[in-house]
């Protein structure tokens, strides 16, 4: 059996509980060491404006224990990526009348990610107007959430987009800047010389797509890089 214990902190907060017994020095302790791994994990996806809820899960058999007398010593026994489902601690009482015990946390962890304002469309190329920031529980999400808008703007939605619903990487992909049948513009570099020629799409593509362009004065067919809307770089010298 274990015993819940809930804790809601604003970000880099002090956990400083009263500590009279085994079970208040062991939550005590890993509250830290939880704040700690959430401040590191913070750090490292360059969150901001983030708070944390924890819920800690201690043994009951921790009643029979006395207090240690010692500092605690605590140490994560999971890997800082598995932080937003689970953190697991080893907790040691040192000495010889000491005790060792495992606890554990699940977060809650609030940060803003990035949403659509109203719903968007498939095949909708994203602007600031369409989409905003807003608080989410991103514990136990699946990875791939947008945290800044700048990094959604110009994207092109896979399918419609509810307001309210954070937005994935995988529901966006590049825009289409060239498409089939249409002309385009072939750039061939070559010896320190950039030539530019007309051509012919004979596929979609968006930025860095492989695709293949029909030179329109000789007619051959070529594969080029897109590179922007309406121009693809060739690969080789035609």
């Amino acid at each position: 059996m274990m015993l819940t214990l809930s804790q809601t902190f604003p970000a880099l907060a002090t956990v400083n509980p009263v500590q009279h017994s085994a079970r208040e020095q062991i939550n005590a302790q890993t509250l830290k060491a939880a704040s700690q791994e959430i401040v590191a994990l913070a750090q490292k996806q360059q969150w901001h404006d983030y708070r944390y809820t924890f819920n800690v899960f201690i043994p009951s058999m921790v009643a029979t224990l006395a207090p240690c007398t010692s500092a605690l010593q605590v140490a994560p026994s999971s890997p800082l990526e598995m932080a937003l489902n689970r953190m697991n601690f080893d907790v040691t009482c040192p000495g010889n009348a000491g005790w060792h015990v495992s606890s554990a946390v699940r977060p809650d962890v609030y940060v803003p990610v990035v949403m659509p304002t109203s719903l968007i469309e498939r095949d909708t190329v994203l602007t600031a107007e369409n989409l905003q920031l807003k608080k989410y529980n991103v514990s136990g999400q699946r990875n791939g959430l947008i945290m800044r808008i700048e990094d959604a703007i110009g994207l092109t939605s896979k399918r419609a987009l509810q307001p309210g619903k954070p937005l994935t990487r995988a529901e966006l992909v590049l825009p289409v800047l060239v498409k089939r049948d249409q002309p385009v513009t072939i750039v061939s570099h070559m010896e320190g010389i950039t030539a530019s020629m007309p051509g012919v799409a004979l596929k979609n593509g968006r930025k860095g797509d492989v695709i293949k362009i029909r030179n329109t004065s000789s007619q051959r067919v070529i594969s080029g890089v897109v590179d922007d809307v309406g121009v693809v770089t060739t690969i080789a010298a035609e």
